[in-house]
């Protein structure tokens, strides 16, 4: 990574200072200095500033030390994480005992360039957490080679289309998407990433105005709510790229992006076990709209007879079943190898011996129109308090719907809708509860977790 790069280089960019490529490497090695006097092993990491979380990162590894990064910097969190730490990185608060805490910019700059020894490529040197989105997170374990693997494949894949552009974002780095878009590739690449998270389209739009060209690194949560807050021609007249992952991104969102901002966002299949599967690009000249390109490293096939995705690839370690990897995604092959993703497997839930797709059952109340999001779920895992599965919604109103939410009584709102959901699924799959938000609860990476949403029926008695 440090091949070619002189002291004077760009690495990050904010809103009062550039961070040059000396300042980074002097700040790695002061504080990796440190973590080897206080002890090697596993380090948590968690900052919010991009650069000190960068250098945080790169410190843990040239202490030969492992980056832990938590899925959220909640007390509780910390607890239950706090085993075999040896000490936290982080300039935030933080209270947990008999383990040490450093900041990830500890001393002023050395007066001399130090020079960097090669890092080992094939040992464990990051733990980070799957989002939860499908049930309680786990721990996946990545090598700087799985990593450095992947960075390559982006860099071949759109490298020659970003050129030279800023990398800003709206999504944490303490995530593996974040993590590898914002960090690792621009650093690998030579590019400059902006330091902070743009959460507000409005100041995002701000800051691409002091760039020449600029590529977007989002997700779905924060593209859908766009072109409603900005004007997206702006955003198109100096980002050459957007990139998206975290979720499907609806295909009506794309299509505003390409009309008004002249951009279609690349989509990325993946995941925190898997790292990236692949990419797509949805446009209206598309003849299978949902038809996903695997990663030239990436070999993919269909597992019969459920027909769920699986996956091989050096972006991730799994020694057994000839290092193929099964997902929770059904799909369907073709013989380019491209595929089509038919939704989850572990969101069909059996309720009196009939299956239901979760998706299937959301798509069908987003196609009402006083519906702008809907999330279906169980309420609770088995065994179940009461004999039949506690299906339960949750939904988030268009403009529409709140204008009859306020005319009418919430049971004839409900009501309506199950009507709708009558016409295509048998009575006995019917939502048992419900319940109307103003916006679904999101993490960092705008993902939708099942304990956040069984938290929000928890707070509030949901309407049956």
């Amino acid at each position: 990574m440090s091949l070619g790069r002189v002291a004077y280089t760009p690495v990050a960019v904010s809103n009062d200072r550039v961070f040059l490529w000396k300042d980074f490497v002097e700040d790695v090695t002061v504080l990796s200095t440190i973590i080897r006097k206080i002890g090697v092993g596993r380090w948590l990491l968690y900052s919010e500033d991009t650069y000190r979380f960068t250098v945080g990162l790169f410190a843990l590894w040239h202490a030969d030390s492992v980056a832990v990064l938590p899925p959220n910097f909640r007390q509780q969190t910390l607890d239950e994480m706090n085993n075999d730490l040896a000490g936290v990185v982080t300039d935030s608060k933080i209270n947990l005992k008999n383990v040490p805490s450093i900041s990830p910019i500890v001393s002023p700059l050395n007066s001399t360039f130090p020079v960097w020894k090669a890092l080992k490529k094939d040992v464990i040197q990051l733990e980070i957490f799957t989002s939860g989105s499908t049930g309680t997170r786990k721990a996946i374990k990545k090598t700087l080679a799985n990593l450095e693997s992947e960075v390559e494949e982006q860099e071949a894949v759109w490298g020659e289309k970003l050129g030279n552009s800023t990398i800003f974002s709206t999504v944490s780095h303490q995530h593996i998407y974040g993590l590898l878009f914002k960090v690792l590739w621009p650093l690998h690449a030579g590019r400059v990433f902006w330091n902070e998270i743009l959460f507000s389209p409005n100041d995002l739009v701000a800051k691409l105005k002091t760039v020449d060209i600029a590529c977007l690194v989002s997700g779905p949560a924060h593209l859908k709510r766009m072109p409603e807050l900005i004007d997206l021609s702006e955003l198109g007249r100096n980002c050459r790229v957007i990139f998206s992952s975290g979720g499907p991104l609806n295909a009506g969102t794309s299509l505003i992006f390409a009309q008004s901002a002249q951009l279609t966002p690349y989509e990325i299949l993946g995941s925190t076990e898997t790292g990236g599967i692949a990419w797509r690009q949805q446009s209206p000249e598309t003849v299978v709209e949902d038809t996903w390109k695997p990663f030239r490293k990436v070999e993919v096939e269909v597992e019969l007879p459920d027909c769920f995705l699986k996956v091989r690839s050096p972006f991730f370690n799994e020694v057994e079943n000839e290092g193929w990897l099964l997902t929770g995604d059904v799909a369907e092959m073709a013989p380019d190898k491209t595929f089509v993703l038919k939704g989850r497997g572990d969101r069909v839930v059996k309720i009196e011996e009939k299956r239901l797709s979760l998706p299937d059952m959301e798509k069908r109340l987003e196609s009402h129109q006083w519906v702008d999001t809907a999330k279906i779920f169980l309420k609770e895992d088995p065994p179940y308090k009461r004999h039949r599965p506690p299906l339960t919604t949750l939904i988030v109103l268009s403009e529409s719907g709140k204008i009859n939410f306020d005319q009418k009584q919430i049971r004839e709102t409900i009501g309506e809708l199950k009507q709708l959901l009558s016409k295509s699924f048998d009575p006995v799959l019917l939502p048992r509860y419900w319940k109307f938000v103003d916006q679904l609860p999101e993490d960092a990476l705008g993902k939708t977790t099942l304990s956040d949403l069984r938290d929000v029926m928890t707070k509030q008695k949901g309407k049956k």
